[in-house]
């Protein structure tokens, strides 16, 4: 049923449309001027956090072996994520999002800054990189709500799944490029150097947001005291029982399926005895797969999303099983192709079906939610890593994408609600 909410200019808008004739518009929102220079911006920002990925497993396993060191640095990140990112909420809510946005990404540049020259400097140790995870971690908490929650102020209602699909589109993307970019790099000019590139597009970013015009934080309610208002949209969240499954479902499928990005460096090593070269390919092949995904739900009618977002994680599952029963890189990369489109999926359709239930007041706090799935796939790595020395990373990640399989299976049978969200 579709929900009125009240917009930014305070008319009354519904935000499930009415199912039309499907047409095919999938480039529609950046024909607006506002939301290609926030492209451009999460371009400069993507890129370098998947480079970040990469580059930071690394040479942490470069320097351990470890697959357990490999999941306590996924972890030292993942922490301040689970338990600040509702902070990060209230800001998107209460403070302007652009703001927000740009003094994170300055926090960025100087932490991708410091570790390269720690490590051009030869003086790099581990524990530089658990401090450097954790500032990470708290910085993407503050600021990551404020990015998703900005989607509907630079496009409207009418443009909104083609946006949050484009948006998609353009991180898969750069996890398309930039690992590969990463792993080249590596190889032609260090680890070091390449830290230096990624804080070159964190600054980028920052530039780039400049000419967006700066919107206040949606106020319907009032302000009342960050913990407060931190019980409020518990409280939301808690009585709304489309947004609790959504949220659900994107938490289950970080926890089981996600952990296997923040082992990859090891799994090639271990299991398909490659490099960074073949990490970057690896890597990029499944943006190659979730780009094309996010390209035709940017293309869709806005209708059974609900099932294709239980689709997408069944996909995403089945995919991760044959991954890691692998022991070639061709049969990898073949996986890796239907591991994008079903990350995509699951990305994609679960912030489109927020964006569309949520009230205004509450969206800021909702994304900040969501949030938590970076965390959810990095304390799933800690778990995997641990596991895997015992019995190996392969069945680790085996065990856990089958496990997703057999949860999505029955969520779809039992699960009207889910069912027939649209």
């Amino acid at each position: 049923m579709a929900r009125p909410t009240s917009t930014a200019t305070g008319a009354v808008a519904t935000t499930i449309p009415s199912t039309s004739t499907p047409s095919l518009r999938t480039f529609a929102s950046l024909h607006d001027r506002d939301f290609r220079w926030y492209y451009l911006a999460m371009l400069c920002q993507m890129a370098a956090m998947n480079m970040q990925l990469i580059v930071r497993g690394y040479v942490v396993f470069d320097i351990t072996k470890s697959f357990t060191a490999l999941g306590a640095i996924a972890l030292a990140s993942s922490v301040p994520m689970l338990l600040l990112s509702m902070f990060g909420g209230v800001l998107a809510d209460r403070t302007p999002k652009k703001i927000v946005l740009q003094a994170g990404q300055l926090v960025s540049v100087l932490l991708a800054v410091i570790v390269g020259l720690l490590l051009l400097s030869g003086s790099l140790v581990l524990w530089h990189l658990f401090v450097a995870s954790v500032a990470q971690g708290i910085t993407m908490a503050l600021m990551m709500p404020a990015r998703q929650a900005m989607i509907p102020d630079v496009v409207g209602r009418d443009l909104l799944m083609n946006a949050v699909a484009l948006n998609s589109a353009g991180m898969n993307l750069m996890r398309l490029l930039a690992p590969a970019a990463g792993g080249f790099l590596i190889w032609g000019m260090g680890a070091g150097s390449v830290y230096m590139v990624m804080g070159a597009l964190y600054f980028c970013a920052v530039l780039t947001l400049i000419p967006v015009p700066r919107r206040g934080a949606v106020t319907a309610g009032p302000a009342k005291g960050g913990f407060a208002d931190l019980r409020d949209g518990f409280a939301y969240v808690r009585k709304d029982g489309t947004i609790l499954a959504v949220l659900g479902v994107s938490f289950l499928t970080a926890f089981l399926a996600m952990p296997y990005m923040q082992l990859l460096p090891g799994f090639v090593d271990a299991v398909l005895d490659g490099g960074p070269v073949q990490l970057g390919l690896l890597t990029a092949v499944s943006g190659g797969g979730a780009l094309f995904g996010a390209l035709v739900i940017a293309s869709l009618p806005e209708r059974h999303r609900g099932v294709l977002l239980l689709a997408s994680a069944i996909l995403l599952g089945a995919a991760l099983v044959v991954f890691a029963s692998s022991q070639e890189f061709w049969f990898a990369a073949i996986a890796m192709v239907f591991v994008g489109v079903g990350t995509a999926g699951r990305q994609a359709f679960s912030q489109i079906l927020l964006h569309a239930y949520v009230e205004d007041e509450y969206r800021g706090r909702v994304m900040a939610l969501m949030m938590i799935q970076p965390g959810m796939m990095s304390l799933g790595a800690f778990f995997v890593g641990i596991t895997s020395e015992v019995i190996g990373v392969e069945r680790a990640i085996a065990i856990l994408a089958g496990l997703l399989v057999v949860a999505s299976g029955l969520l779809l049978i039992i699960s009207p609600r889910l069912r027939q969200l649209r």
